[in-house]
């Protein structure tokens, strides 16, 4: 009877191993390692703070992140040079100073300005001589009282005369001399050299009692005021830019603080040094900060308003290397979550949303970790090494 109890007992045994290793494989099945997925327990999901809701539709603004620097046009500066060869008497700006236009730079001692004077003064007198010989000599051929070629003589002495005059006040009007208003009591021994613009001096080249050579530059000045950013854009991203598009602008040495601008030009040739073409933005305002020409800057350009796509908090999207990924909740089971990462392309980003695209559309019931999407990312990484 002893013996048959431990037979009957060694039999129920076998009949119970034998019953767990046949449903092993579906309870292996349908534990926490299935392919393709991540597994959270309940507890990580606790103290990790993770969770997941529905993907929102909305329309974010795309930017185009650039880099470029400060710059002044040509057009917006001034080398101011001799109108003659002479001395410099008077140098009446310092470097850094600001100027107005018609504001006196210099004066040049010219010493045959005189000269040049006192030439046109007796050329005009002569001219009004001339004109009266040739009225009297032109009246007295109308009564024959005298022969035609004294009156041909006269009208070219009196042309000359005037063709002279009009040379000699051009080159008046280049040394800034008014010829209608020249007189004797008025000569002038030096010129005036002034100012051809509104700006501020950047660099002087001479001193007072310099010799100058027609043509030497005297100082030089830029109008700050046209100061503007150069924003170098990429080939692929030419065809995204167009003029009045917004900016924004920042410095590294200027934390914190943005400025507002306008594109208002852009170059139809690439520059050879960048090899990028350069994209022009007016400042709206500096805010109180010394922008200095050439001075590096980031800018974040504003793109056309995109169409509602799927957006997500921006830390809810995972970047590894150059890919990026979603974490789509795919199952719960007992407080465990299961969750299934997809591939997604990035959009653009703002207030803390970033949109995306996916292969094929989401279902529209899909719900995705918008919190801790790094956490569950890191889980997913130490099961793939575990399995290793």
């Amino acid at each position: 009877m002893k013996y048959t109890l431990l037979f009957l007992s060694s039999v129920l045994l076998l009949l119970i191993s034998c019953k767990n290793k046949t449903t092993e494989p579906e309870a292996a099945k349908e534990g926490p390692h299935i392919e393709g997925l991540i597994h959270l327990s309940a507890d990580q999901i606790k103290r990790a703070g993770v969770s997941w809701g529905v993907v929102e539709q909305k329309s974010i603004n795309a930017v185009l992140t650039l880099t470029g620097e400060l710059r002044i046009q040509p057009e917006n500066k001034a080398v101011i040079s001799a109108s003659a060869d002479g001395f410099i008497t008077q140098l009446r700006v310092r470097l850094n100073q600001s100027v107005r236009k018609g504001e006196l730079i210099a004066t040049l001692r010219k010493p045959d300005l005189i000269d040049l004077q006192q030439e046109y003064l007796e050329t005009r007198d002569r001219i009004h001589f001339l004109q009266a010989e040739y009225t009297r000599f032109n009246a007295l051929k109308d009564d024959n009282a005298t022969a035609v070629k004294n009156v041909q003589k006269a009208k070219a002495e009196l042309n000359a005369a005037t063709t002279t005059g009009q040379m000699l006040a051009a080159k008046l009007k280049l040394y800034g001399i008014d010829p209608e208003q020249l007189t004797t009591e008025n000569v002038r021994s030096e010129l005036r050299i002034t100012a051809p613009m509104n700006g501020v001096v950047t660099a002087v080249h001479l001193s007072s009692g310099s010799a100058v050579q027609a043509g030497t530059a005297i100082c030089e000045m830029a109008d700050f005021t046209a100061l503007h950013a150069d924003l170098f854009v990429f080939e692929k991203d030419v065809m995204k830019i167009k003029t009045g598009q917004k900016v924004d602008i920042s410095f590294p040495g200027a934390t914190g603080k943005t400025l507002k601008a306008t594109l208002f030009s852009i170059d139809r040739v690439l520059d050879p040094q960048k090899n990028a073409l350069r994209a022009h933005a007016r400042i709206d305002n500096s805010a109180g900060l010394n922008l200095v020409d050439g001075a590096y800057c980031d800018a974040r350009l504003a793109l056309d308003a995109a169409p509602p796509l799927p957006v997500l908090p921006s830390d809810a999207i995972v970047r590894e290397g150059l890919e990026e990924y979603i974490l789509l909740f795919d199952r719960e089971q007992n407080g465990d979550a299961f969750f299934k990462p997809l591939k997604v392309l990035t959009q653009g980003s703002e207030n803390g949303f970033t949109a995306f695209t996916t292969e094929t559309p989401l279902p529209a019931d899909a719900k995705v970790v918008r919190l801790g999407a790094y956490f569950v990312w890191s889980q997913g990484k130490v099961e793939e090494f575990a399995e290793e």
